[in-house]
């Protein structure tokens, strides 16, 4: 008899553990494995190669152009990151929001037999708002590239 308890036990110990390791264990973790993956470093560190190359560019058109001209331009690449960086923020906020409200729904017991809640849908919407906006911005600025190269 006290074999099979401690048989019972070390099963039950075992099979916690892997759905722990299964399972976040938190909220946070289900935030940070959902919102920020490699994925959204590679868009950011591409975004910062891509301003990079453009200040370069800049630097070596510098003896061409009027102080006002170069001022103006390195103003507009200032602005480009400064924009970025809120659009980044603006997706990681909306990312968290809708990630922590998946994370409450699927372990909440009293809904876990239920659909899909639907106090989730405002969140994921925002998040996807915010994801379109920064497409639309890389699309935008990678335009304005393709018209400075064509002229």
């Amino acid at each position: 008899m006290k074999s099979i308890v401690l048989a019972l036990l070390s099963c039950l110990t075992a099979c916690s553990a892997q759905q722990a390791a299964n399972q976040p264990l938190n909220v946070s973790q289900y935030v940070e494995q959902t919102c920020y993956s490699s994925a959204s470093d590679e868009l950011s560190s591409s975004f910062d190669i891509f301003l990079d190359d453009r200040r370069d560019e800049l630097d070596a058109l510098r003896p061409e152009l009027t102080d006002e001209n170069f001022q103006q331009l390195h103003f507009a690449l200032r602005h480009f990151s400064t924009y970025w960086e809120q659009l980044e923020i603006e997706r990681n906020q909306a990312c968290e929001q809708w990630a922590a409200c998946q994370y409450i729904t699927a372990t909440s017991t009293a809904t876990s037999s239920m659909q899909p809640s639907p106090h989730c849908e405002a969140p994921n919407f925002e998040y996807n708002v915010s994801r379109v906006k920064m497409v639309t911005f890389l699309s935008d600025v990678a335009n304005l590239q393709l018209q400075r190269s064509g002229e």
